[in-house]
């Protein structure tokens, strides 16, 4: 399964949402991982958040959803 492009947001901003900020569903995934359970949690409006390999948040994408 190809990965689209991806819709990147601050680190910053998806680290306050997981601190409490506002609510938000989260899914985590490796660097360069993609299969089809990312791909819903994308289009469905979770927050990715891309792990290196010390589980350290190092990237957050958020599919823009349609007001």
């Amino acid at each position: 399964m190809k990965r689209p492009e991806l819709n990147p947001v601050p680190i910053d901003e998806a680290m306050g949402v997981l601190l409490g900020y506002r609510p938000m569903c989260f899914i985590t995934m490796s660097v360069g991982q993609w299969d089809a359970i990312l791909q819903a949690a994308y289009d469905s409006g979770w927050m990715l958040l891309e792990l290196d390999r010390r589980e350290k948040p190092i990237r957050a994408y958020r599919k823009k959803m349609d007001s």
